[in-house]
């Protein structure tokens, strides 16, 4: 659970943090999505669902908080892998694109580095909390089921 919770905030601290300077402006990661939906760049499919949730990340990490205070294990262990995977799949991209940059535009590798780092760690949290919690069930049922 510290390898969630660590990556959890982490992660959420990171997409608070510069992802892309534009002259002497450095904008966070909500800045950036917010530009790229208003702009209509990634398009209708997977990226520009991506660009236009981006903003409920913040909302969207409290979720496994939630079902771990429910202890409900099993579902905050999925809800971490999920979430980590996607953040880190963004943060990822972002940092693969960043020599590709617009002139005066330019990616800030501190925010997604950090955001990735974070994502990492609350995949792995995830994937313990999760096979954690199925562990029990069996434990649980005994050898009769």
């Amino acid at each position: 659970m510290l390898f969630a919770g660590s990556g959890l905030v982490l992660a959420l601290v990171g997409s608070f943090l510069p992802w892309v300077i534009s002259g002497q402006v450095r904008r966070s990661s909500y800045a950036v999505a917010g530009m790229i939906d208003r702009l209509g760049v990634a398009g209708n499919g997977v990226l520009g669902a991506l660009a236009a949730g981006w903003p409920l990340v913040g909302l969207l990490c409290s979720a496994p908080v939630i079902a771990a205070v429910l202890r409900r294990w099993g579902t905050a262990g999925a809800l971490c892998i999920i979430l980590g995977l996607t953040m880190a799949a963004v943060s990822i991209a972002m940092l693969v694109f960043s020599g590709q940059g617009a002139i005066g535009v330019r990616v800030d590798p501190i925010g997604p580095s950090v955001t990735v780092a974070g994502a990492t760690l609350l995949t792995v949290g995830g994937m313990v909390l999760f096979s954690t919690s199925i562990g029990h069930k069996h434990r649980s049922q005994g050898p009769n089921g």
